[in-house]
């Protein structure tokens, strides 16, 4: 084993201890040193709760709806997050559950047994507990990278020893779904051996091609798992291959999973198969059982109801071991005769010692470096597909962001092999010409165009794109008292006001998309617009979304020309591409001026005849 390839995986070790201890302090801090009120400050818990319906959930599960008794929900937890949930009362005694679903009034909790009837009447508290599974599974990840035999030995080859990336012939890829372009990006991808990249601007359909190059695996007698970072994007994925007619198993916990495609998860294939079926039938058989020796030792002490009480509780143990038999048999079974299976990176501990043909890896760009050797390690060949020019990863230790956590393998393979392994897809099927014309010259080197179909649909009487400038009117940024985030309540009514216009009109509301970098704003805008089926939400909410319309404040206003989240382009980059038909944005042109993008960007409107100030509206 090469000094260097331990050197570099020790590295990644040590970059993510620094992550998880970064993840974990605010957990431990607000364990130690605060009460309830400042849990809450520190946006880890919200009381005040009361159960606002109780119903089954998911294949079996109960749920609960909770909402606040008066007032918004603040901005705690988000779909698939571990929470614990108790009584205000009795804080000692609490249960656990995940969220399932979130909107502005009301948090939607999944749980295996819901408590007794009594919780239903309590005020109850919820706190978000920190989840730690994925760090254990990085470490055994890199592990066997560095050690590992068969596929583990040709990764570790390429990603550690410096090995190539070969190009092989373009094989004919026979799919009327896709445009030319995209055509040729899936064959160029599957090409490359070991990996290929899919460089997919926004609007582009790097999903539509990660699904072309799927049907083609199949077609070729291989097998694919298809993966991304976030539940969301995987859940993107599996709605397009079973569109397809893939038929792909989606692992996790279906709490974590969206309506949409509970049906495909492995829960609900195994629930469906012939052995669960007996199962469930054995299990109902051992209740019985277990209800007759109650009833035998009740009715009466002498040896033989104890004798029957006995031989009946041996009889349901016998058999509930079989109908547990049956159940394992029948996930394993489903499992293994998956051609396709989707799942999170950091989701794929029921996999090992399986080996795909073919990893397709969504959103790869938002995937650290060892959040996507997991996958990796389970599959011959790979294709990643992402945009180097939207959100990055996730990374909450500056240090080890400063170490190369931030930056994905995607990036990585990129500069080590060069844009010979990627292919940009260059026509975008989303957005106005005028929305697309900024984003596509500043990041894009003009090559972005847009199809005939979208370039000029526009809403009626709106002109496609429009900036309003906010300088020197006052609308100064500002944080709320205990927050670390900042809002512009200037800018806020600015964009209440715009989003009335576009109701007015007869935009419907879930055409319309309200975003901003600052959660402070979030909560301050859904204050002003309260309708539910507006999307009000963070920009990092918005990746891989799309409205007719969007509107976009950006919040920072002041003296000292400071950004903040504003000064990331990667992140403005995925406000300023979400519209199809409409994109209004809110700034302080004085402000963004100390960012050469935003300078541009000022430039441009003005140039376009799309920018107005807010002193003469």
């Amino acid at each position: 084993m090469s000094t260097d390839a331990e050197r570099t995986i020790d590295r990644w070790k040590r970059l993510l201890a620094l992550e998880m201890e970064a993840a974990r302090a605010p957990f431990e801090e607000a364990g130690r040193r605060l009460d309830l009120r400042g849990r809450e400050a520190a946006g880890l818990a919200v009381s005040g709760l009361v159960v606002q319906d109780t119903g089954a959930g998911a294949l079996g599960r109960s749920a609960w709806v909770l909402a606040p008794r008066t007032g918004e929900l603040p901005p705690v937890v988000s779909a698939g997050d571990p929470v614990r949930l108790y009584r205000r009362r009795t804080p000692e005694t609490s249960i656990r559950a995940l969220v399932s679903r979130r909107t502005r009034r009301t948090i939607t909790l999944v749980m295996d047994e819901p408590p007794d009837e009594a919780w239903e009447s309590a005020e109850l508290v919820l706190e978000r507990l920190w989840d730690d599974r994925s760090q254990p599974r990085l470490l055994a990840g890199l592990d066997a990278l560095l050690r590992g035999g068969g596929a583990a030995a040709r990764w570790r080859s390429l990603l550690l020893e410096g090995g190539a990336v070969s190009r092989g012939a373009l094989l004919p890829l026979e799919d009327a779904t896709v445009n030319d372009r995209q055509r040729e990006a899936a064959a160029r991808a599957i090409a490359c051996a070991p990996v290929g990249l899919v460089h997919g601007p926004p609007g582009t359909g790097k999903t539509h091609v990660l699904a072309a190059i799927a049907v083609d695996e199949l077609r070729r007698g291989g097998t694919v798992l298809a993966c991304a970072a976030s539940h969301a994007a995987v859940d993107n994925l599996v709605v397009r291959l079973a569109a397809r007619g893939l038929e792909p198993v989606r692992l996790g916990h279906p709490a974590r999973v969206h309506a949409d495609v509970v049906d495909h998860t492995l829960e609900a294939r195994t629930e469906r198969h012939e052995k669960a079926t007996i199962a469930r039938a054995l299990e109902q058989e051992a209740r019985e059982l277990l209800r007759r020796a109650d009833r035998a030792i009740r009715q009466g002490r002498s040896g033989d109801r104890h004798a029957e009480a006995r031989e009946a509780r041996t009889q349901a143990r016998a058999l509930r071991s079989e109908a547990r038999r049956l159940a394992d048999q029948a996930e394993s079974e489903v499992l293994s005769g998956a051609r396709v299976v989707c799942a999170t990176l950091t989701g794929l501990e029921r996999l090992r010692g399986r080996l795909f043909s073919r990893l397709l890896v969504d959103e790869a760009t938002q995937a650290t470096w060892p959040a996507t050797v997991p996958g990796l390690l389970l599959a011959e060949s790979a294709v990643l597909a992402g945009d180097p020019h939207q959100l990055p990863p996730t990374v909450l230790s500056s240090e080890a962001a400063r170490g190369g956590l931030a930056t994905s393998l995607y990036e990585a393979l990129l500069a080590q092999h060069g844009d010979g392994i990627s292919t940009m897809l260059e026509v975008q099927h989303r957005m106005h010409r005028e929305i697309m014309a900024y984003p596509g010259e500043a990041l894009y080197a003009g090559r972005l165009v847009a199809h005939p179909s979208v370039e000029q649909h526009t809403l009626p009487g709106l002109a496609p794109l429009l900036f309003v400038d906010s300088a020197g009117k006052g609308w100064s940024d500002e944080q709320p008292e205990g927050s670390a985030s900042h809002c512009n309540p200037g800018e806020a009514q600015r964009v209440a006001a715009e989003v009335q216009s576009l109701l007015a009109a007869g935009i419907a509301p879930h055409d319309i998309g309200v975003t901003t970098p600052y959660a402070a704003q979030v909560q301050l805008l859904r204050s002003l617009l309260p309708d539910e089926a507006l999307e009000i939400d963070s920009i990092d909410a918005f990746q891989g979304r799309e409205k007719e319309a969007m509107l976009v404040s950006l919040v920072r206003s002041n003296d000292d020309g400071a950004l903040g989240f504003c000064a990331d382009v990667r992140r403005i980059n995925v406000a300023l591409t979400r519209a199809r038909k409409r994109l209004f944005v809110v700034g302080d042109s004085a402000t963004l001026a100390s960012h050469p993008f935003h300078t541009g960007w000022v430039r441009h409107v003005e140039s376009m005849g799309r920018y107005v100030s807010a002193w003469e509206e």
